[in-house]
């Protein structure tokens, strides 16, 4: 951790000013919480360059010489890896640091970057894998080349959703095919792989959960038994993910209402293919979820989840109508989204108590 304060520099506090200007009251206090948390682990220096890549207008990218393209690129790629570490701290750290890349519109920059120098369609994998070992001693030059494969790969594989919103809404046409195969080949199995070993290096720590999965079938299986009932999850990766969506199936529970267990269907859904979760902390929210639902907590109406996937809060909105409690950010967006101030649940004009 940089800055356990979380002190935000004023270059950075002059990008937050700009993009609350476009949001409400609760947005913007989310947004200023996530760049609170980004800044206890980004260097100030990556803080201020990820939110000047925001202002970049097309001139000052044309005229992007090599040299700044791979120290654009370069410091991604050191911004990814402390994502990562701070992920592992604790999986809320994740949330909010790419909500601050996704305001800062940081991965449509590097991807358009990336992607105009990377070569992905070359087989020799190794050459870019290793491209940064140059800077280590190693005799291989660093080229633009690889460190822009290596940044292509490495931002599908860290912030998978970021990267699927990328693909389906700037991604060139012309490149498309190429981005769906590179992930075929070089990211899916690559990242099943690492996820599978992390989720065998931790298992001792699962308690009553047992989790199996597969490299060649890319199905993933956890079972965990509470109160004399065997609760159970499968996940299917598909080939070219995260750009198709994992599909989570928890029909062979047994014991459960049906609408529980679609509940968590719908939760583990959103974590793996909305939220850059992993699937080990997907498994590992469910396994609380199911903890605090035996305990009689209801979930959420608007996610299904009792913590909530961002901040693992409880509900703590609770209607003075029909008595149902809500996350707090769920049901803000939710009153933006539908346009109408309303229960979710009763219809009726909202009144809610906040709830310790």
């Amino acid at each position: 951790m940089f800055n356990p304060s979380g002190q935000i520099s004023l270059e950075t506090r002059r990008h937050l000013k700009k993009w609350k200007a476009n949001l409400d009251s609760e947005e913007a206090e989310e947004l200023q919480d996530d760049a609170t948390v980004s800044s206890k682990w980004l260097p100030q220096c990556l803080m201020n360059l990820v939110g000047d890549w925001s202002e970049m207008s097309d001139e000052d990218r044309a005229a992007e010489d090599e040299d700044e393209s791979v120290g654009k690129l370069l410091s991604w790629l050191a911004c990814l890896n402390f994502l990562d570490n701070a992920a592992a701290v604790d999986i809320r750290n994740r949330s909010a640091i790419t909500s601050y890349f996704d305001q800062a519109s940081a991965v449509a920059e590097v991807l358009a970057t990336a992607t105009r120098h990377a070569n992905l369609t070359d087989n020799k994998a190794a050459a870019w894998m290793s491209c940064l070992d140059s800077m280590n001693g190693q005799d291989d030059p660093l080229t633009l080349s690889d460190v822009a494969t290596l940044a292509v790969f490495r931002t599908i594989e860290s912030v998978p959703t970021l990267a699927k919103k990328w693909y389906l809404d700037f991604c060139p046409r012309s490149i498309a095919p190429q981005i769906n195969a590179f992930v075929e080949k070089r990211v899916a199995p690559e990242t099943l792989m690492r996820e599978l070993s992390r989720i065998k290096n931790v298992e001792s720590s699962f308690g009553e959960m047992s989790v199996t999965g597969s490299y060649v079938s890319r199905i993933i299986t956890a079972t965990y038994v509470q109160d004399e009932s065997t609760l159970s999850v499968q996940i299917s990766v598909p080939s070219s993910f995260p750009l198709r969506n994992a599909e989570v199936d928890c029909k062979m529970t047994l014991g459960i209402p049906n609408q529980r267990w679609r509940r968590w269907e719908l939760m583990i859904t959103r974590m793996l293919n909305h939220e850059d979760g992993s699937i080990l902390d997907a498994l590992l929210l469910w396994k609380k979820n199911c903890d605090k639902e035996f305990d009689g907590v209801e979930p959420c109406p608007v996610c299904y989840s009792v913590l909530c996937v961002k901040t693992h809060a409880m509900p703590n909105l609770e209607c003075n109508t029909c008595n149902n409690r809500f996350h707090s950010n769920c049901l803000m967006k939710w009153f933006k989204t539908s346009g109408k101030n309303l229960c979710v649940m009763c219809q009726q004009s909202w009144s809610g108590t906040k709830i310790s």
